[in-house]
């Protein structure tokens, strides 16, 4: 009797275990299952490092959608089909060009239900784009305008690769660099920031990885690079020259020699990572020397020949490393990137020695309070910029064309007339939504200062780079933004300044 019992049982669980299993099977393949809510098969991928399509099937009362997190994982999305109301999700992932694993997670939504599927692929060999270096600095400065950053992004502070989302939140994509060069820009510099990024003295594998992959992009598109060290914490921009950030505590001989070590030990890991890459490819030692400006404002004299002593030891520790970067040119910051502060104490005398490959780098944000600053009252604000362009108020009382001229000529003087051509690495004038004075106006000057900075700089043979943060919402405040890229939407959104850029270019010749 027990014996029976058993059997019966058993027999019953096989006939249940089948008939779910039909059921299951006729619900994949039209049996009229009812469909309440969205389940996706398989809920993980996995790639070879040379990658390939696999296809995810989801299952949901309405068509489902999908979006990818990486640019290398890409979905399309098939129309829904049969009782069962499959949606079918193709995954298409690219060949891996890194030394590392890396993951994408692709979202599928349908109505009101999100499900997630995580893609991971092997790591792949790293390919590295090489080839000669023909040309000197001057050559190619007259090929690299105008130029664009890529700002707040991978110099900004914060952990891993998420640092690259912390100041701005667009994922830099080949298709962003893309739309830079349809714009017309000829050159990127990318900020970027290294100690931070650094365990034990090492540059993290990952993070150096993820520069590559940007500074390749890039290159996919015939632009040239400027990859230089950022702001970086401070570590040699402010810490090189005093001993606190907050009050000024001179630095002595051990401090300066420390901060030499491991700058060169910083760019020969850079130097050495992109060592065959050909002279699309430049490298500029830091960014804004002497960075907390009340700190050292009234300390320039004194403080720039440690300068010197930092710019040698960056040019020293790249051209050691041997293969293009014997020949590659590089990049040297003037004292706090400020013209005057350049052409008086660092002339081409105290250069390093670069055989016509070094470019020397300032920045240019003047008239500061039109170009950068802005006060909640709108007294200190500056909404117009030149002399057709000038309100009731709020006009500058400095730094129009005039002062520009006299300004670009005197980096012609000591710098590009004796063979070193300059970039302007930084330069921008917000673009405001103003609800007190003239709009028009206002659009008017700032296309205007961007042409005319641009065709002044063409004209003394100075490379200027747009500064841009992917700032979008600062447009229609008050407040203002330097964007000009949107980069979600790869198009570009300040029109004003690209209008006054392409006109400059299309309108200036070149002149060393």
């Amino acid at each position: 009797m027990k014996m029976k019992s058993f059997f019966t049982l058993l027999v019953a669980c096989f006939a249940t275990t089948a008939l779910v299993a039909c059921s299951d099977d006729s619900n994949d393949n039209g049996g009229g299952i009812p469909v309440s809510q969205l389940t996706v098969r398989p809920q993980s991928l996995s790639f070879d490092s040379e990658g390939g399509e696999q296809v995810i099937r989801a299952q949901a009362p309405s068509q489902a959608t999908a979006t990818s997190s990486a640019d290398w994982c890409q979905v399309t999305v098939g129309t829904q089909y049969g009782d069962v109301k499959i949606t079918p999700v193709t995954v298409t992932v690219a060949a891996n060009p890194t030394t590392y694993e890396r993951t994408a997670v692709i979202t599928i939504t349908a109505g009101s239900q999100t499900e997630t599927v995580s893609v991971t692929q092997a790591e792949g060999s790293a390919t590295i784009p090489s080839g000669s270096i023909t040309k000197g600095a001057q050559d190619i400065a007259a090929l690299m305008y105008p130029g664009w950053n890529l700002g707040n992004t991978l110099e900004a502070t914060g952990s891993g690769l998420g640092a690259e989302t912390s100041w701005q939140p667009t994922r830099t994509t080949q298709q962003i660099i893309d739309a830079v060069k349809a714009a017309g820009f000829r050159s990127v510099r990318i900020p970027c920031s290294w100690d931070i990024h650094s365990t034990n003295g090492t540059i993290d594998a990952e993070w150096l990885a993820r520069v590559r992959q940007v500074v390749d992009y890039c290159i996919n598109d015939g632009l040239y690079v400027v990859l230089n060290d950022h702001w970086d914490n401070g570590w040699i921009e402010v810490l090189g020259f005093s001993k606190s950030s907050s009050s000024y505590q001179p630095v002595d001989e051990s401090d300066i020699t420390a901060k030499i070590s491991r700058l060169k030990e910083l760019w020969t890991q850079i130097a050495t990572a992109f060592s065959d890459y050909d002279e699309h490819l430049l490298f500029a030692g830091l960014n804004e020397p002497f960075q907390e400006y009340t700190l050292f404002s009234t300390r320039h004299a004194e403080l720039t020949p440690i300068l010197v002593r930092y710019n040698q030891a960056f040019v020293e520790a790249v051209r050691a490393t041997g293969g293009n970067n014997a020949q590659r040119t590089l990049v040297v910051q003037g004292p706090s990137t400020s013209i005057n502060s350049s052409v008086q104490y660092m002339p081409a005398s105290v250069l390093p020695e670069a055989a016509g490959r070094l470019m020397v780098e300032v920045h240019y944000y003047d008239p500061g309070q039109f170009c950068g600053t802005y006060d909640a009252s709108g007294d200190k604000a500056y909404y117009y910029w030149g002399a057709d362009n000038h309100g009731p108020d709020h006009n500058p009382t400095y730094g129009e064309e005039t002062y520009l001229n006299s300004q670009f000529a005197k980096l012609k003087t000591t710098y590009t007339s004796k063979g070193y051509p300059v970039i302007i690495g930084e330069y921008a004038a917000l673009q405001r939504t103003i609800t007190a004075g003239d709009q028009t106006k206002h659009d008017a000057s700032v296309k205007h200062y961007y042409k005319y900075l641009n065709a002044q700089a063409i004209r003394n043979g100075i490379v200027p780079f747009a500064w841009d943060t992917n700032d979008t919402s600062g447009l229609g405040k008050e407040s203002g933004s330097t964007t000009i890229i949107d980069r979600a939407k790869v198009s570009v959104i300040g029109s004003n300044a690209m209008k006054g850029i392409q006109e400059a270019v299309a309108e200036t010749t070149w002149n060393n």
